[in-house]
């Protein structure tokens, strides 16, 4: 038996930042990705256009003490996040039940135990790939997460969630049609996150890995001598996850991630006002759909690129 919790599709990027405030104006600012949320007792930030409760978060890392969640639990140890690099990749489920579902075949196969946790709007199990990203498989839990995520406060919303305790809901609570937001003043307007980038040395292990635990399905695989990509997908059926290959001595882990732009831009327009006005270096990736490619401060590579059409800067 296969566990394949079987996302609808990648739902948000969690970071280890060095510094979260500058990180916060960074995607705010430039990026014109809104922030919704913030943590301050914890120093997590939340950025969202409205698609979702968040398509980015970020963590300061880790100043040497360990962080408490709602219920007086250790939420992060102090151990973690000691360096700049990926949190987790959020898997966005059909519903609990299918969460609840997947958990239940994973303890049948005598998977290792995972963590489980409640966040008020989300329900949420934790996955360890082979080369030790985690993923976050989460359902989420009410209808308008807004209530929770907002400006007005700033309490910690998580603590710990048995997954077998009550019958899981059926309901879909994800935002079917999502009211998109503008950014005053940034020079971007993305929609949503629409796909990730990620290398590894372990080529096989790593795909096993998707197909088997969190049942993604495998939409195009390349291979040239050394070479391999694989691409993959979620429920909806959008190119989610890209997989490279790399030597052994190389880096593994997040590459880059992706946003669609709510309307098509003039990419060379883009490029220059942020280099012009923000201060920012940015290059142009030109190809099939061009991309318009910078990194935030921290280094991660982000991706912007034009919808294949003006109806698909929705995220389905």
């Amino acid at each position: 038996m296969t566990i394949q919790f079987h996302p609808r599709r990648l739902g948000h990027v969690n970071l280890w930042v060095h510094d979260l405030e500058r990180s916060i104006r960074f995607y705010e600012t430039v990026c014109g990705i809104a922030l919704v949320r913030r943590e301050r007792d914890i120093l997590i930030g939340f950025h969202s256009n409205g698609n979702t409760h968040h398509d980015v978060g970020l963590i300061e890392t880790s100043k040497g003490f360990d962080r408490i969640g709602r219920d007086g639990t250790v939420q992060i140890p102090k151990t973690r996040g000691m360096r700049v690099g990926l949190n987790h990749l959020g898997w966005e489920m059909e519903n609990e039940a299918e969460l609840v579902s997947a958990y239940r075949r994973a303890l049948e196969v005598g998977a290792p135990q995972y963590r489980t946790l409640d966040h008020l709007i989300s329900h949420s199990v934790y996955v360890s790939d082979p080369d030790g990203n985690v993923h976050e498989f989460y359902a989420d839990a009410i209808p308008d997460w807004r209530v929770v995520y907002n400006l007005e406060r700033d309490d910690e919303v998580t603590a710990l969630w048995d997954p077998l305790k009550d019958e899981p809901s059926d309901a879909r609570n994800y935002v079917a049609e999502p009211r998109i937001s503008k950014v005053p003043g940034a020079r971007l307007n993305p929609s949503h996150l629409t796909g990730a980038t990620m290398t590894t040395s372990s080529f096989d292990a790593m795909t096993t890995f998707f197909l088997d635990v969190a049942g993604l399905v495998l939409v195009d695989r390349r291979e040239d001598g050394d070479a391999r990509v694989a691409t993959f997908a979620g429920g909806i059926g959008r190119p989610d996850l890209t997989l490279v290959q790399v030597s052994r001595d190389a880096r593994n882990g997040l590459q880059s991630f992706t946003f669609d732009l709510v309307d098509i831009a003039d990419m060379d327009a883009l490029r220059d006002g942020l280099q012009r006005i923000a201060g920012v270096e940015a290059q142009i990736e030109r190809g099939t759909r061009d991309a318009l490619v910078l990194h935030d401060p921290d280094g991660f590579e982000l991706r912007f690129t034009n919808p294949v059409s003006e109806a698909s800067a929705a995220p389905l």
